[in-house]
């Protein structure tokens, strides 16, 4: 997941503009990383593999950190960066009516009119597919061995352990999510159990936010760094990037990804004795995005 000023990894949204600060770049500030985030919450024990038309049902396995993730299209709006994740066709948590179940186009299931479908990413032949299938009993946060135990709108990502866990899809517009948590790239339950075969498929989730303080990163586990996620100012432990002051994101710890201009700034505490910024720069903050007491420097000069 590209670092992204309000977060993704060091760099990872509905009516999402409003109240955004406005860097001198012209970019709107919050970020994320290179990589994906340690999910604080686990699926728990996942119900028996159901046949669905995901095609697995494995327990999964544990996750790993060094997932295989397709680059992301040059050209794209940062808003909108994971739909290249979710495929052509139906679009996972879009509207109901994509897969109504009247006989309609798009449905292709042959299931019966009465059955209730939506529209979920299912493995085939190594790649994630957008399908109109029957919704799953599990709500957001339930266990899952595959797409088809999670109720509509939801996506089954692999767990912290074995199994799956129900997560929102955020295939759309980043800011979907709902509070507390942020869209970032997780890896299908269903492709972790595949792994030995193929890499693991990455699908964009709203996952729990963990709320942690910037530019202090012993309060994150081991290998990750704290960042905002949201243009809420929501902040979360990401993996981190390589990019510092106006390098391209994802970012390094430290820095945050500008949404519009795509380059790391660096964070910084409003504060005279803090020396983030060094000579011929000060912290600027006053924005939403930046918890209190915090913002990114800014020439002076």
């Amino acid at each position: 997941m590209a670092a992204w000023v309000f977060a993704l990894s060091a760099c990872s949204m509905d009516g999402a503009s409003a109240g955004r600060y406005e860097d001198e770049d012209g970019g709107a500030a919050f970020g994320s990383g290179g990589g994906e985030s340690a999910s604080t919450q686990s699926g728990g024990s996942p119900p028996p593999a159901s046949g669905s038309a995901s095609g697995n049902g494995g327990a999964g396995g544990v996750v790993s950190e060094d997932v295989n993730i397709p680059a992301a299209p040059e050209a794209q709006d940062p808003y909108t960066r994971f739909a290249y994740l979710c495929g052509d066709g139906c679009t996972p948590g879009g509207e109901p009516t994509e897969c109504s179940s009247d006989g309609g186009a798009g449905t292709g299931t042959g299931l019966p009119a009465a059955q209730t479908l939506h529209c979920q990413l299912v493995l085939d032949d190594g790649d994630a597919i957008p399908s109109c299938q029957p919704a799953g009993r599990f709500e957001a946060g339930g266990p899952c061995h595959s797409a088809a135990d999670c109720a509509a709108g939801l996506g089954c990502v692999a767990a912290d352990g074995e199994g799956g866990v129900c997560r929102q899809y955020c295939c759309g517009h980043v800011e979907s999510c709902a509070a507390g948590t942020y869209c970032d790239e997780r890896p299908m339950a269903e492709s972790i159990a595949e792994a030995s075969a193929r890499a693991p498929v990455p699908i964009p989730v709203c996952v729990p936010a963990m709320n942690c303080e910037l530019l202090n990163d012993s309060v994150c586990p081991t290998g990750l760094t704290c960042t905002i996620v949201r243009e809420d100012g929501t902040t979360s432990c990401v993996v981190p990037g390589e990019g510092r002051a106006d390098e391209r994101c994802p970012c390094a710890p430290g820095f945050v990804c500008s949404m519009l201009t795509n380059q790391c700034k660096q964070l910084c505490r409003i504060d005279s004795r803090a020396p983030e910024c060094g000579a011929g720069a000060k912290c600027q903050g006053g924005s939403a995005i930046y918890p209190a007491g915090f913002g990114v420097c800014v020439s002076t000069s």
